[in-house]
Protein backbone atom coordinates (compact mmCIF):
# COMPACT_ATOMS: atom_id res chain seq x y z
CA UNK A 1 0.00 0.00 0.00
CA UNK A 2 2.67 2.10 0.89
CA UNK A 3 3.95 2.42 -3.16
CA UNK A 4 0.81 2.80 -4.59
CA UNK A 5 0.79 6.10 -2.07
CA UNK A 6 3.71 7.12 -3.52
CA UNK A 7 3.28 6.23 -6.88
CA UNK A 8 -0.11 8.01 -6.44
CA UNK A 9 1.78 11.00 -5.60
CA UNK A 10 3.89 11.23 -8.14
CA UNK A 11 1.42 11.59 -10.57
CA UNK A 12 -0.09 14.14 -9.35
CA UNK A 13 2.87 15.95 -9.20
CA UNK A 14 3.44 15.36 -12.98
CA UNK A 15 -0.44 16.25 -14.01
CA UNK A 16 -0.34 19.58 -12.03
CA UNK A 17 1.96 21.58 -14.42
CA UNK A 18 -0.04 19.76 -17.46
CA UNK A 19 -3.28 21.54 -15.72
CA UNK A 20 -1.85 24.58 -14.97
CA UNK A 21 -0.53 25.07 -18.49
CA UNK A 22 -3.53 24.03 -19.94
CA UNK A 23 -5.47 26.60 -17.59
CA UNK A 24 -3.10 29.23 -19.04
CA UNK A 25 -3.59 28.38 -22.59
CA UNK A 26 -7.22 28.30 -22.34
CA UNK A 27 -7.45 32.00 -20.50
CA UNK A 28 -5.04 33.47 -23.10
CA UNK A 29 -6.30 32.08 -26.43
CA UNK A 30 -10.25 31.68 -25.38
CA UNK A 31 -10.88 34.06 -23.12
CA UNK A 32 -10.94 37.00 -25.51
CA UNK A 33 -13.27 34.23 -28.21
CA UNK A 34 -15.95 34.03 -24.50
CA UNK A 35 -15.99 37.68 -24.57
CA UNK A 36 -16.85 38.14 -27.81
CA UNK A 37 -19.85 35.52 -28.14
CA UNK A 38 -22.47 37.96 -27.67
CA UNK A 39 -21.01 40.55 -29.06
CA UNK A 40 -23.13 42.56 -31.90
CA UNK A 41 -26.41 41.22 -30.38
CA UNK A 42 -28.97 43.54 -29.90
CA UNK A 43 -30.36 41.98 -26.63
CA UNK A 44 -27.16 40.92 -24.48
CA UNK A 45 -27.82 39.25 -20.48
CA UNK A 46 -25.30 40.31 -18.80
CA UNK A 47 -26.03 39.19 -15.48
CA UNK A 48 -28.30 36.25 -13.91
CA UNK A 49 -28.96 35.05 -10.47
CA UNK A 50 -30.74 32.28 -9.14
CA UNK A 51 -32.86 33.01 -6.26
CA UNK A 52 -34.56 29.62 -5.91
CA UNK A 53 -35.08 26.74 -8.47
CA UNK A 54 -37.83 28.64 -10.66
CA UNK A 55 -37.27 31.98 -10.22
CA UNK A 56 -33.81 34.25 -11.26
CA UNK A 57 -33.17 37.49 -11.84
CA UNK A 58 -31.40 39.06 -14.67
CA UNK A 59 -29.61 42.06 -16.10
CA UNK A 60 -30.25 42.25 -19.29
CA UNK A 61 -29.16 45.13 -22.30
CA UNK A 62 -31.58 45.63 -25.28
CA UNK A 63 -30.01 48.04 -27.29
CA UNK A 64 -28.70 50.93 -25.48
CA UNK A 65 -30.98 50.35 -22.23
CA UNK A 66 -30.75 47.90 -19.51
CA UNK A 67 -33.29 46.44 -17.47
CA UNK A 68 -33.39 44.20 -14.50
CA UNK A 69 -36.26 41.47 -15.21
CA UNK A 70 -37.45 38.49 -12.67
CA UNK A 71 -37.46 35.60 -14.59
CA UNK A 72 -40.03 32.53 -12.99
CA UNK A 73 -41.50 29.34 -14.58
CA UNK A 74 -44.78 31.13 -15.55
CA UNK A 75 -44.10 35.04 -15.46
CA UNK A 76 -41.51 37.42 -16.91
CA UNK A 77 -41.55 40.88 -15.59
CA UNK A 78 -39.50 43.94 -15.71
CA UNK A 79 -38.67 45.15 -12.47
CA UNK A 80 -36.94 48.47 -13.24
CA UNK A 81 -34.43 50.26 -15.79
CA UNK A 82 -30.96 50.59 -14.83
CA UNK A 83 -28.81 53.87 -15.77
CA UNK A 84 -26.33 54.01 -18.18
CA UNK A 85 -23.18 54.24 -15.76
CA UNK A 86 -24.09 50.69 -14.12
CA UNK A 87 -24.50 49.27 -17.23
CA UNK A 88 -21.49 50.20 -17.70
CA UNK A 89 -20.18 48.96 -14.25
CA UNK A 90 -21.26 45.63 -14.94
CA UNK A 91 -20.08 45.13 -18.25
CA UNK A 92 -16.50 46.33 -16.67
CA UNK A 93 -16.66 43.63 -14.45
CA UNK A 94 -17.12 40.89 -17.13
CA UNK A 95 -14.02 41.49 -18.88
CA UNK A 96 -12.02 38.45 -18.88
CA UNK A 97 -8.24 39.16 -18.46
CA UNK A 98 -5.89 38.72 -21.06
CA UNK A 99 -2.43 37.77 -20.15
CA UNK A 100 0.59 37.97 -22.15
CA UNK A 101 2.85 35.26 -21.15
CA UNK A 102 2.64 32.93 -18.21
CA UNK A 103 5.07 34.72 -15.64
CA UNK A 104 2.35 37.81 -15.87
CA UNK A 105 -0.70 35.24 -15.12
CA UNK A 106 1.34 33.63 -12.06
CA UNK A 107 2.37 37.26 -11.04
CA UNK A 108 -1.24 39.07 -11.08
CA UNK A 109 -2.64 35.43 -9.47
CA UNK A 110 -0.29 35.70 -6.63
CA UNK A 111 -0.32 39.57 -5.95
CA UNK A 112 -4.26 39.07 -6.10
CA UNK A 113 -3.74 36.08 -3.10
CA UNK A 114 -1.46 38.35 -1.23
CA UNK A 115 -3.81 41.04 -1.18
CA UNK A 116 -6.82 39.34 -0.28
CA UNK A 117 -4.38 37.63 2.46
CA UNK A 118 -3.68 41.38 4.05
Amino acid sequence: MDSEFWLMLLKIILALPFILVLIYLSLKYGGSKLQHIQNGRYIKILERVTLSKENSLLVVRIGEKGYVISSTNNNIQVLSEVSSEEMTKIEETKIIPQYSSLKEFYEKVIRKKEDNHE
